[in-house]
C-alpha cells in the first residue's frame, strides 16, 4: 500500500527578499510588478501548502526600506543566526550596474538610495556582496537576481551618459558570488540581455516562472522537495519560449555545489512512500557500507538535506550526539529495530539518497 507522508514546515530555510521599482527616485523607477515580484515570492515561501518556510525566518524590503544599510543589515542578520545545515534563499529585484570605464571593473546591485553620480558609495559592489554572503555559514545559499530590467533601460541611457556606468549584473560579478560551497546563482539573463515584464501575469517574466516552479511546476521527484538544480531548469525553458518584438531572454547559472539540494517543500511536502518490499532489504546485509555512505554523503547527520524526514522518518525520534557519524550509527541502530517512525524503512531511505545521487556507483551497488 502507498503511504503519503506530510511534511509541514521547511525549517531549515531562511530568506531576504527585495524588490526596489516605484521606490527608486526619477528616471531611475521601474514597474511596480518589481515590489510585487518580490511580495509574492515570500507569499509563496511561506505558505505551509507549497515551500513551508516558517514565516519568521523570511525577510523582506520593499522600495523605501530598501536602502544600502537595510540590506547590508539583513544579510548580517542572517548570518548571525542561521544553522550549519540551514538553506538560504536570497532574491533581489531591481536595478543592477556595472562600472564599465576607469581602472576597476565594477559590478553593483542598486539599492533605493543609489546614486549613478557615486555608484561605490551608495550601490552594493560584487565583491561586498560576495564577502557578506561569504560570511554565512550555511550548507546551501542560493542567491536569485532578476536585476537587468528592460522597462528602465532606455530612460535610465541620459541618467548615467558619461559616468562610467551601464545598467545590468555582468557574469564576472556573478561568478564571485558562487565563490564558496554549496553556492548557487541565478540571473535573469545574459550579459547582453534585459529582463523583462510579463505585463498579463503582473510580474517579471524571469520571476513568474521562478514562482510557478516554486508551485510545484519544477520537476516532481516524489520525495517532497523542490531541488534546486530542477527549479533552474524550469525556469531556463521556459523563459526563453517566450519572445518579445523577437528577444530572448535566458537565465543564466552560477554554481560551486556537488549536489541537488532541496531548496523548499514541493506543494506543502507531499510524496509517495514506497512500498515495504517481502524480501529482507540487501541494505539491512551491507548495513556498515550503507553507513559509510551516509556519512560521506552527509556528513551533518541525518538531519541534513532533511534526508531523514524525506525518507519518511520522524525527526522526533532522532537523538542529538556529538558529530554526524555518531548520529547516523544512532539512527540506523534505531532503525534496525523497527524505530524512527512508520513509514521509514532502510529501503526508503536508500531510495531518498538514490535520488540525491542517482550516478553514485557505491550505492548502485547496494542494490545490484
Amino acid at each position: 500500500m502507498e503511504n503519503k507522508i506530510l511534511k509541514r514546515t521547511f525549517s531549515t530555510g531562511k530568506a531576504l527578499l527585495i524588490g526596489i521599482g516605484q521606490g527608486y527616485p526619477g528616471a531611475l523607477k521601474l514597474p511596480a510588478v518589481v515590489r510585487h515580484d518580490a511580495e509574492v515570492v515570500a507569499s509563496v515561501l511561506t505558505d505551509s501548502t507549497l515551500c513551508g518556510y516558517p514565516v519568521e525566518n523570511v525577510q523582506m524590503l520593499l522600495d523605501e526600506k530598501a536602502t544600502r544599510s537595510n540590506i547590508i543589515e539583513g544579510l548580517k542578520k542572517i548570518a548571525a543566526t542561521v544553522e550549519s545545515n540551514d538553506t538560504v534563499f536570497f532574491f533581489f529585484s531591481g536595478h543592477g550596474g556595472q562600472r564599465v570605464f576607469g581602472d576597476d571593473a565594477e559590478t553593483y546591485i542598486c539599492p533605493v538610495d543609489f546614486d549613478s553620480s557615486d555608484p561605490r558609495h551608495t550601490g552594493i559592489r560584487d565583491d561586498e556582496l560576495s564577502a557578506l554572503i561569504s560570511d554565512i555559514q550555511a550548507a546551501r545559499v542560493v542567491v536569485v537576481l532578476d536585476a537587468c530590467h528592460a522597462d528602465g533601460a532606455v530612460s535610465l541611457k541620459d541618467t548615467v551618459q558619461g559616468k562610467g556606468l551601464r545598467f545590468g549584473f555582468n557574469s564576472v560579478g556573478l561568478e564571485k558570488l558562487a565563490t564558496g560551497s554549496g553556492r548557487i546563482v541565478v540571473s535573469s539573463c545574459k550579459d547582453e540581455e534585459t529582463s523583462r515584464t510579463y505585463v498579463e501575469k503582473n510580474h517579471s517574466l524571469f520571476t513568474y516562472f521562478l514562482l510557478e516552479g516554486l508551485r510545484g511546476a519544477a520537476m516532481d521527484r516524489s520525495d517532497g522537495v523542490i531541488r534546486v538544480l530542477d527549479l533552474f531548469h524550469y525556469v531556463a525553458d521556459e523563459v526563453p519560449r517566450h519572445k518579445r518584438n523577437g528577444h530572448q531572454q535566458h537565465p543564466v547559472l552560477k554554481a560551486h555545489a556537488d549536489s541537488n539540494f532541496p531548496i523548499a517543500l514541493r506543494k506543502g511536502g507531499w510524496f509517495k512512500g514506497a512500498e515495504t518490499p517481502e524480501q529482507p532489504s540487501k541494505v539491512v546485509n551491507n548495513a556498515k557500507r550503507f553507513e559509510n555512505l551516509l556519512c560521506q554523503l552527509y556528513p551533518s547527520g541525518p538531519e541534513h538535506d532533511e534526508v531523514w524526514s524525506r525518507a519518511g522518518g520522524e525527526q522526533s525520534t532522532l537523538t542529538f550526539s556529538s558529530s554526524g557519524r555518531a548520529s547516523w550509527h544512532a539512527a540506523l541502530r534505531m532503525l534496525s529495530r523497527g524505530g524512527g517512525g512508520p513509514d521509514i524503512s532502510f529501503d526508503t531511505l536508500l531510495e531518498t539518497v538514490l535520488s540525491d545521487f542517482p550516478n553514485n556507483p557505491d550505492l548502485k551497488s547496494l542494490i545490484s
